[in-house]
């Protein structure tokens, strides 16, 4: 996890992740981690993930199926980095799912 403030990285501490750079602290609430073990070294890596809301957004796409306007859809990042978002669309009126690149 990263500092919202100074952009260094935190490090976990009980129940919360301090900032080594500036001090600053956030609860571990709201934010998830999984514990890895590496096999060649045996250290322990911890991979921290903040939860987002996974809210489909609305939108006026027309659905190539039965023809609706209107659609909801959630970006992903499925390809490399320096490549756009894929967006997923699910029809309002029939559950059609389809992508767009």
């Amino acid at each position: 996890m990263f500092c919202p403030k100074c952009g260094s990285l935190m490090t976990p501490n009980k129940d919360k992740y301090v900032c080594n750079s500036c001090g600053y602290e956030v609860l571990k609430e709201g934010v998830t981690s999984q514990r890895i073990t590496s096999r060649s070294s045996d250290k322990e890596i911890v991979m921290v993930a903040k939860e987002v809301s996974a809210e489909p957004l609305d939108s006026d796409a027309v659905c190539p199926k039965c023809h609706h306007t209107g659609a909801y859809y959630l970006l992903k990042q499925t390809r490399s980095a320096d490549e756009p978002e894929t967006k997923f669309y699910t029809c309002e009126s029939c559950g059609h799912r389809w992508r767009e690149y």
